[in-house]
């Protein structure tokens, strides 16, 4: 499952992307208006390692934005 947040001027690129698949998360920082992958920036997590999950999103958008992303990302499992 996968999901795009686009944020704009609060996030890394623009957009936050996060790919859901069983116990595997991805987060990416997309370019708003190309949609490509900002480099180095894609993390997997394993969904236990919520901490980590939190400290990356905080990384690419403010606190805010990443208590929402979390929250939908625990929301879908």
């Amino acid at each position: 499952m996968t999901k795009q947040f686009k944020i704009g001027e609060y996030a890394v690129g623009g957009i936050i992307k996060v790919d859901i698949q069983g116990d595997n998360v991805w987060i990416d920082a997309l370019d708003y208006n190309t949609k490509r992958p900002i480099p180095f920036v894609r993390e997997q997590f394993k969904l236990r390692e919520r901490w980590e999950i939190d400290e990356m999103l905080n990384k690419l958008t403010s606190s805010y934005y990443a208590d929402k992303i979390l929250n939908y990302i625990y929301s879908k499992n």
